[in-house]
């Protein structure tokens, strides 16, 4: 297990050459190296059949925290309310977050069934940030393939996940809403436990 994370580790943060170009728009081939191989070592945790259920979802936030720019999007889904949030509701946000957000993936692509992944082509983000979607099918246990959308950022030779969108169900948008509601309904102090309380026990 921590031989999986030690590697992906070092590929994500191995040296890019000089001159390379620092976007994932202008390297297209990189990010879709990346995403293929957190794909690959997603999969080899959760075909491990030694490791228990704690050890598979430890393994797969090991790997996550590395591949996912989590203070992005966990601000990205708070929106305006982070603006507002005093300095101990943000610190207490942020925390757990990086809990909600790895859980997020988990579920998801558990609730999928990802069996394997497959790179369909890319597409540039919107904005200036010099993002990039890499564009995947995903194969399944069951069901037809569906597709997944992966929005990649490469920052000082660093590549990352900063969204996610399975078949065009925003990641960061749609926590947003729900997030939003939730602050509305209960405050940020609200939100804050309720996110506690989405956190499965082997995150703790």
């Amino acid at each position: 297990m921590k031989k999986l994370a030690s590697y992906f580790a070092l590929w994500l943060f191995v040296a890019m050459p000089a001159g390379a170009q620092d976007s994932a728009v202008d390297d297209t081939r990189g990010a879709i190296e990346f995403v293929e191989t957190l794909a690959a070592e997603t999969i080899a945790v959760w075909s491990d059949t030694k490791l228990t259920e704690a050890e598979r979802y430890q393994a797969f936030r090991a790997i996550f925290e590395q591949a996912t720019d989590i203070n992005l999007l966990a601000r990205g889904m708070l929106g305006r309310h982070f603006r507002t949030a005093d300095a101990r509701q943000r610190t207490t946000y942020m925390e757990a977050m990086s809990d909600y957000i790895i859980a997020e993936f988990d579920k998801r692509m558990t609730q999928i069934g990802f069996r394997e992944l497959e790179v369909v082509g890319t597409k540039p983000a919107s904005g200036r940030n010099g993002h990039v979607f890499v564009r995947t099918e995903v194969q399944r246990d069951e069901g037809q393939p569906i597709l997944a959308d992966w929005r990649i950022r490469k920052k000082n030779g660093v590549f990352q996940i900063v969204n996610l969108e399975f078949e065009g169900i925003n990641l960061m948008i749609t926590n947003r809403d729900v997030f939003s509601a939730k602050v509305k309904d209960v405050g940020v102090d609200g939100l804050i436990v309720w996110l506690k309380e989405q956190t499965p026990e082997t995150a703790e």
